[in-house]
């Protein structure tokens, strides 16, 4: 009864904790900024500016459950960033706009996937010779001497970011929402999902199996630009211009809160809602420090224990795993060797 019990916290505790370490972390900032955290406008606030990280994290989660990462992000994103205020200063419709950067963004995930699926390059030096690509655009983009493109913007150019669809939500938050539904679907009933699962848990028999494991990274890949590029539209929107160094530290944040989440770095499980929940453990620290008026260098202080304890997070869980895999496998060998004894 007591070993049951035990079984059943630990479950609970594996299942939960990172929504326990959300309500931990909002108590202490609302004691901390004297009630102010848990006020309508600073929790809006919170949403607003956790759209960005949340709508690239959902689909990178996927990607990293077939054991595959995506640094370059951040340079994806300040490049469509860059992209859209620029197309936007021409006087083209916003949503034409949207839809030239989306497809610009899918691109550069394909590009990504080329190189990763298709010519077997690891994801890490791919991924880090195109996020220096992406920003090298970026820049390239943005006229000498300035920072970003801003000035002769359209009046509701801001309304994506800063709208009011209901509540004083803005559609930047419905459509992170939306695509938080559609990958919670696509995790938990599509093949895809599962898909995902096999082919990090075991690339190789996953192929035996008949998945086209290629196909499916290089899918995920251009579904993660696709959701960066709705990402770099939002910073966009909310700043009313266009600065190549916005997406800064992005992929960072994302890889945080993917590995908080309990996703592996060598993929074959993860979850996205835990993703999500990670997200805003991540944002509610950083705007609550913001809040209490704390001095930046703690921010990346703190950043930086929240992404030491996601790699211990992430081994622990790792070898909790292969320790109980292997005590399985003893377990069903020696019923194997005292099952003809017993008779």
């Amino acid at each position: 009864m007591e070993r049951h019990n035990g079984e059943l916290r630990r479950k609970i505790l594996h299942a939960y904790y990172v929504l326990f370490i959300l309500i931990g972390v909002i108590i202490v900032l609302d004691i901390c900024s004297g009630g102010k955290f848990t006020a309508t406008a600073s929790v809006i606030n919170v949403l607003r500016v956790s759209a960005s990280p949340l709508i690239i994290a959902v689909p990178a989660t996927l990607l990293m459950m077939t054991g595959n990462i995506d640094l370059s992000v951040g340079g994806m994103c300040s490049m469509v960033a860059v992209m859209y205020s620029k197309l936007a200063q021409t006087g083209l419709s916003l949503p034409l706009c949207m839809l030239i950067v989306l497809a610009a963004g899918a691109g550069a995930g394909w590009f990504n996937g080329l190189l990763v699926a298709r010519l077997r390059i690891t994801p890490v030096i791919a991924t880090l010779a195109t996020m220096s690509l992406f920003w090298g655009i970026a820049k390239i983009l943005v006229p000498q001497r300035l920072n970003m493109i801003k000035g002769d913007m359209p009046e509701n150019m801001m309304v994506y970011a800063k709208g009011d669809v209901f509540l004083n939500i803005p559609p930047s938050i419905v459509v992170c929402i939306i695509a938080i539904v559609i990958f919670v679907i696509l995790e938990k009933k599509s093949t895809l999902g599962k898909y995902a699962i096999a082919i990090g848990g075991n690339i190789t028999a996953a192929q035996l199996a008949g998945i086209n494991t290629r196909f499916i990274i290089w899918l995920l890949f251009v579904l993660t630009g696709l959701m960066t590029g709705f990402a770099g539209i939002t910073y966009a929107s909310y700043m009313n211009a266009g600065d190549f160094n916005v997406g800064s530290g992005t992929e960072v944040l994302v890889i945080i809160a993917i590995l908080l989440g309990g996703t592996s770095f060598s993929g074959g499980k993860g979850s996205i809602l835990k993703t999500v929940t990670a997200v805003y453990i991540m944002m509610s620290l950083d705007k609550g420090l913001t809040l209490m008026k704390v001095d930046s260098y703690w921010s990346m202080l703190v950043n930086g224990i929240v992404f030491i304890t996601a790699l211990v997070l992430d081994n622990a869980i790792t070898l909790n795993d292969i320790g109980r895999r292997r005590k399985e496998g003893i377990e069903r060998s020696l019923s194997r060797i005292s099952g003809p004894a017993a008779e």
